[in-house]
């Protein structure tokens, strides 16, 4: 199992370059540029790092064909694919941040993310694509420049539907918050969904995005778990079902807008919540507290692994460096 680090949202195109070129010393696999409707452009963040890298991948995380033509988007991918010599790749999502912000919402968001994971996968510098969909149409597309190893394409996937979509069309696929028992089952039935699409599971990948606090400073990654902590899952039953008692994913299911609200104001207080709930919330959804926390960091990515995972994204957050470090100075090694 490899490891990609995630890039918050605020990360400019200089950082992400600094910091990318870090993970790559480190003999990680990725970076990821996060997408939200108030970051800058995913893609242009990774430009000076696709220029500057050798060895790593790296894409945006996520882009919806609801907020991007699907003929704009693989123009984006391809550009960055030729700028970085064929190591690029994309997470392609249903609709989440950014359609939220420009107001839309995820009506048949599945016939769209199909159709758009057709032409992505459908591009080729030697045919002309000419494509007529429900939703998008292409006519006349051949990009002849195109010519590096095509980039890999992800679909964010946490559902069956989806799942099975990605087994039929996609690269791979990212689910997001699914602790190892949750991660081992989905994992099995991505198996039996590739079989019966008639592909094999050597060549497929899986991932799970991973929220990371642990920093030196204990205190602080906890304020930083607690402010962070209503996207873990969105706060969605099946994320903390194998964890909490059903009482108290009824009680956290019940104050969801107190959660909401300590994000919205970045702020660790979260009211109305006991902090006991809180604790057991953030110690099983993310990996929070001081040093002393890296040893179980490193065993639950350990049953990650044996879940079946080929990779893992790892989201950092504040004081990235820090982060970055501690990840590929004391995790990496250990999962070697």
């Amino acid at each position: 199992m490899e490891i990609d680090i995630i890039l918050n949202e605020f990360t400019s195109p200089q950082e992400a370059a600094e910091l990318g070129l870090m993970v790559e010393n480190y003999g990680l696999r990725g970076v990821w540029s996060a997408n939200y409707g108030w970051s800058r452009d995913p893609f242009f963040t990774l430009a000076l790092l696709a220029e500057r890298s050798s060895r790593i991948r790296l894409g945006p995380m996520a882009v919806a064909p609801v907020e991007l033509h699907p003929l704009k988007i693989a123009n984006l991918l391809f550009a960055l694919n030729d700028l970085s010599n064929g190591r690029a790749m994309i997470m392609i999502g249903g609709g989440g941040a950014v359609s939220q912000v420009m107001g839309k919402g995820r009506e048949r968001f599945v016939g769209k993310v199909r159709e758009c994971l057709e032409i992505l996968k459908g591009i080729s510098p030697n045919e002309m694509m000419n494509y007529r969909g429900e939703f998008y149409k292409v006519f006349g597309y051949k990009p002849e420049w195109a010519t590096d190893e095509p980039p890999l394409i992800y679909f964010g996937s946490n559902h069956p539907q989806t799942r099975r979509l990605s087994t039929r069309l996609a690269d791979g696929l990212i689910t997001s918050d699914f602790v190892p028992s949750l991660m081992k089952e989905f994992v099995e039935a991505t198996h039996a969904d590739l079989k019966a699409a008639g592909r094999s599971s050597d060549d497929f990948r899986i991932s799970n995005f991973w929220a990371w606090h642990i920093k030196e400073d204990a205190e602080a990654s906890i304020r930083e778990a607690r402010r962070e902590l209503m996207l873990r899952g969105w706060l969605g039953e099946q994320y903390f079902a194998p964890f909490l008692e059903p009482d108290e994913v009824k009680f956290m299911r019940d104050h969801e807008q107190d959660f909401l609200n300590a994000f919205r104001r970045s702020t660790h207080v979260i009211e109305n919540v006991p902090d006991e709930l809180i604790n057991k919330m953030i110690e099983n959804i993310s990996f929070a507290g001081g040093l002393d926390q890296i040893d179980c960091a490193i065993e639950t990515l350990k049953k990650f692994k044996d879940a079946g995972l080929t990779e893992i994204a790892i989201r950092v957050h504040d004081e990235p460096e820090e982060q970055i470090k501690l990840i590929g100075e004391q995790v990496w090694p250990a999962l070697q």
